[in-house]
């Protein structure tokens, strides 16, 4: 199975480009992240030490080609399994034949162009040319064996953390006990990322797995409060406009608020436990003036109307 690609600056060392070639790793990226990381500077470090044209390093049932294309001055890595080496080796020449037809894009600073998109293209039609080694589930599978062959492999290069392992250690044990009593979804996840960095460092799969699975979670809960977060954004505008179209040019405080009320208080609800407490209460103290208006001034009511009317349409921006 294909993997990765990786473009390095030669020198520099620089990553130029990356894709992953497996559907299901895209998305999953913010949970393997610390993962990826790992495999990045693993091999920028084959590649900077590799000084032959050509250069396979195992890495237990996977393997790392590197390919040395000194007319554009790039290292290129391809992550595959080593059961398709022989199909590796003619996807390789594609792949290098293809950056050399793309030789001027790496000779100015590498940005997202239209040539770029071209680029990005062709690498994907010469991808599923090969499709034998696609498979949507490989890398899920085969992660735990992945992670200790990466590591087994890294080991050359990481004598200044085995020296700190102790550091690293107590460092990790905080960030759980923080976990623990972490309420908040959002810092929870940025939490486990932070875990999941220590546990790459330390080689310790176990941990890993067990707080990717924890972050697989955080990041669907995430997914599924921001789905009910913009469903009641919406009902809340709609609610707000058949309000003031019935009102008309009478006085905001005459008019029928009931079904904005519900929906801001659904929405304010769901808030809890994602958002900064501050923004929580926000919303749910507006979604009680809209109720509770015996005594408020037109002027004031005004103001909530025109706060709720004002709601950021991106979600994102109430979970910050």
């Amino acid at each position: 199975m294909l993997y990765f690609l990786f473009l390095y600056q030669m020198e520099s060392g620089e990553l130029l480009y990356e894709k992953e070639f497996q559907p299901n790793i895209d998305s999953q990226m913010d949970l393997f992240g610390s993962f990826f990381s790992a495999l990045k500077i693993f091999i920028s470090k084959v590649a900077e030490d590799t000084r032959e044209e050509l250069k396979t390093i195992g890495l237990g049932k996977l393997i790392a080609s590197v390919i040395r294309i000194i007319e554009v001055n790039i290292d290129m890595v391809i992550i595959a399994e080593k059961g398709d080496k022989k199909e590796i080796q003619k996807l390789s020449s594609d792949f290098k034949e293809l950056v050399l037809k793309y030789k001027d894009l790496f000779s100015v600073d590498f940005i997202k162009t239209e040539k770029f998109e071209s680029f990005d293209k062709e690498i994907n039609t010469i991808a599923l040319t090969h499709r034998k080694v696609l498979d949507t589930k490989a890398l899920e599978e085969k992660q735990k064996d992945f992670l200790k062959s990466v590591w087994e492999q890294r080991g050359k290069f990481s004598e200044k953390i085995r020296l700190q392992r102790k550091e690293l250690e107590n460092d990790r044990i905080n960030l759980v006990n923080k976990i623990q009593n972490e309420k908040n979804v959002i810092s929870k996840l940025s939490l486990c990322k932070q875990v999941l960095e220590l546990s790459d460092k330390l080689e310790d799969e176990q941990v890993f797995i067990v707080y990717q699975n924890m972050a697989k979670k955080l990041v669907n809960e995430i997914k599924d409060q921001k789905l009910r977060l913009n469903f009641y954004l919406r009902r809340i505008q709609d609610a707000l406009k058949i309000s003031l179209n019935k009102l008309g040019e009478g006085d905001l405080l005459t008019g029928d608020y009931k079904e904005i009320y519900t929906n801001l208080y659904s929405f304010s609800s769901k808030l809890k436990g994602f958002a900064p407490e501050g923004v929580y209460k926000k919303y749910y103290d507006l979604s009680n003036k809209l109720v509770y208006i015996k005594g408020v001034s037109s002027q004031e009511f005004s103001k909530v109307i025109n706060e709720i009317s004002i709601m950021d349409e991106n979600i994102e921006s109430y979970l910050r």
